[in-house]
């Protein structure tokens, strides 16, 4: 892991344009991070591609089995039932 005071500016990080996830670990007034993945700029160049995905039987086995729960104190499930069911 790389080891950084907590006042380093996240520019000493040495990241290129992307997008990035970062593991960090902070201790008294300095920080260890290790990048655990890194997604090149759009319009750059991908080092490796991923082959084509097998299916996984996700929704063979759970497809049409959900059920709809009305709750209408309950705001986040009106909102889920809103905008994935039917």
């Amino acid at each position: 892991m790389n080891t950084l005071t907590k006042s380093a500016p996240l520019g000493t990080l040495g990241l290129p344009s992307g997008d990035h996830w970062v593991r960090f670990h902070v201790e008294g007034d300095s920080i260890s991070f290790e990048v655990a993945a890194s997604v090149p700029q759009a319009g750059a160049v991908p080092v490796e591609t991923a082959g084509p995905r097998k299916p996984t039987g996700f929704v063979q086995k759970w497809g049409g089995s959900v059920k709809k729960i009305v709750d209408e104190s309950d705001a986040w499930l009106t909102h889920i039932n809103d905008k994935h069911l039917r």
